[in-house]
C-alpha cells in the first residue's frame, strides 16, 4: 500500500519550507490538521512554543497553517466572510510572505480571493494559490511552488557574482534535509563557493531575493527543482548543474558530484576531495577491521525506494563499494528521467534488472530504505532485518545531533547503519 503525500501536500510545505512564509490555507480543518503538525514538528519556529500566541479563530492552538475550516454553508455561499476574518490575523503575526491555498474542494467554490487580499491591503505580501497540483506527486507540487512564489515575488535583478551558488531541491519531507544541506555547504566552502540560499530548504525571503546574485544554481535533487531551476535560467539567466551520478550518495557519487561542481563553477575541487578522502580512509580502516572480526557485508541484500536522485547513487555505492545485492529497486512518483534511465543502464550492466521496480515484499532481504511505514510492516513481518526511513513520515524519533545522508559524513552514517544491522544476519 502507498501512503505517499500529494502535491497539495508539497505545495503547503513548500510554503512552510521558507523561513518567514506562513500558508493560510482556505478550507476544512481536517485538510489542514497533518501538515501543520508536520511543518511545526520538523521546522520549529522560534514562537512555536508559545501557544497563547495562537489561541485565536483559525489557528486553533497550533501555529502554522492558520485555516478558514469551512463547513457546508461555506461551499453554497461563499468563503468571502471567513477570509475577510482570518487575513488580519495572520498579518498581525508579521511575516515576510503569505499564501492562501485552496483545499481541494474550496478551489471549486470560485471565490475570488485576489480581491480579498487587495481589500486587506495584503497583495504587496500575499499571494493566491487557487489551486494546488493535488492529483500530482509531491515532489512536483513543492518545485511548481517554488517557482511560483519566486516569479510572485519579483526578485531582485542584481549582478551575479562568480562564486555564488543556490543549493536547489531540499525539502523538510526529506529525512535529515538539514544536516544534508549542512553537509553540501561545507563541501561548497571547501571549494570557496558561498551558498546564497535553498528555496524552499530554510531560507527567508531577504535570502531568495538575494538568489539572484549566483553564478550557478546545484541541483541536488532535479525531482524537487526542474521548474525552480528553469525559472532561474530563463528569467535570469542563472545556469544550472547536476551530478550525472545523482545526489552525493556515498563517497562514489559524491566525488563525481564535488567535480561536477568544480567544473561548472570554475573553482578548485581539491580541498573538497582532500575532505571526502580523509572520511573514506577512516572508512577503509574500520572495514578492514571489520573484514578479520566479524564478517564482510558483501552477498547482503537490501531493497530500496525512494527519489530517483536518491535511489539510483545508492544502488550504484552500495553494489560496488560494498558489494551488497538489490532485490527490489523502486523510485517515488515524480521521478527524474535521466536518473531512471542512468540506474536502468546500471542495473542491466550488472544483469540486475529483474530488480527494478520489484515487489519489495515478494523475497526476505536484509535492509530496506524507504518510508518509515512499509519498513515497520517488512520488519515486522520477517521480511527484512532492519529499515532505514529517508523520509519525514513518523515523527517519534528524537535527534540531539544533525545526521546526513549525504558527502563524506553521511556515507559514514549509512556504513554505521548497515554494519551494525548485518553483524545480526
Amino acid at each position: 500500500m502507498i501512503l505517499d503525500p500529494d502535491g497539495f501536500i508539497g505545495t503547503l510545505l513548500a510554503i512552510e519550507g521558507i523561513a518567514d512564509a506562513r500558508a493560510v490555507m482556505n478550507g476544512p480543518t481536517g485538510c489542514r490538521g497533518n501538515p501543520a503538525y508536520f511543518s511545526d514538528r520538523h521546522f520549529p519556529r522560534e514562537n512555536s512554543l508559545n501557544r497563547r500566541s495562537f489561541e485565536e479563530p483559525f489557528f486553533f492552538g497550533q501555529s502554522r497553517i492558520p485555516c478558514t475550516y469551512l463547513d457546508r454553508d461555506d461551499y453554497i455561499l461563499g468563503c468571502a466572510e471567513k477570509l475577510k476574518a482570518v487575513l488580519p490575523l495572520v498579518a498581525d503575526k508579521g511575516d515576510a510572505f503569505l499564501a492562501v491555498v485552496n483545499s481541494p474542494g474550496a478551489s471549486l467554490i470560485g471565490d475570488d480571493i485576489n480581491r480579498f487580499l487587495k481589500d486587506a491591503s495584503l497583495d504587496d505580501r500575499c499571494m493566491a494559490i487557487e489551486g494546488a497540483p493535488y492529483s500530482h506527486p509531491f515532489s512536483y507540487g513543492f518545485d511548481l511552488t517554488i517557482a511560483a512564489i519566486l516569479r510572485w515575488l519579483q526578485l531582485n535583478r542584481l549582478p551575479r557574482i562568480k562564486n555564488r551558488v543556490n543549493l536547489l531541491g531540499f525539502s523538510m519531507y526529506q529525512k535529515y534535509w538539514q544536516g544534508n544541506i549542512a553537509e553540501i555547504m561545507h563541501l561548497c566552502e571547501l571549494m570557496g563557493l558561498c551558498v546564497v540560499s535553498v528555496p524552499g530548504g530554510g531560507s527567508c525571503v531577504a535570502e531568495l531575493r538575494e538568489s539572484t546574485t549566483a553564478s550557478c544554481n546545484l541541483m541536488i535533487h532535479p525531482e524537487y527543482s526542474r521548474k525552480t531551476a528553469e525559472f532561474y535560467k530563463e528569467e535570469f539567466g542563472i545556469p544550472f548543474v547536476t551530478s550525472p551520478s545523482g545526489a552525493p550518495v556515498g563517497f562514489g557519487p559524491t566525488e563525481v558530484w564535488i567535480n561536477t561542481v568544480a567544473e561548472a563553477t570554475g573553482q578548485d575541487p581539491a580541498p573538497a576531495l582532500a575532505y571526502l578522502r580523509k572520511k573514506r580512509t577512516h572508512a577503509f580502516h574500520q572495514l578492514s577491521r571489520y573484514h578479520h572480526e566479524a564478517g564482510y557485508p558483501k552477498g547482503a541484500t537490501f531493497s530500496v525506494r525512494g527519489d530517483s536522485s536518491f535511489v539510483y547513487p545508492l544502488t550504484t555505492w552500495l553494489y560496488e563499494y560494498l558489494g551488497m545485492l538489490p532485490v527490489s529497486v523502486n523510485c517515488t512518483d515524480g521521478k527524474d528521467g535521466e536518473m531512471v534511465q542512468s540506474l536502468k543502464k546500471f542495473l542491466e550492466f550488472y544483469q540486475l534488472s529483474c530488480c527494478f521496480q520489484a515487489d519489495a515484499g515478494d523475497v526476505p532481504f536484509h535492509l530496506y530504505f524507504g518510508d518509515s511505514l512499509t519498513g515497520k510492516d517488512l520488519e515486522l513481518s520477517g521480511r527484512c532485518v532492519k529499515s532505514v526511513e529517508l523520509f519525514n513520515r513518523t515523527t517519534n524519533d528524537i535527534y540531539f545531533t544533525e545526521r546526513t545522508f549525504l558527502g563524506g559524513t553521511g556515507a559514514l552514517w549509512l556504513l554505521d547503519f548497515i554494519f551494525d544491522t548485518i553483524r545480526y544476519k
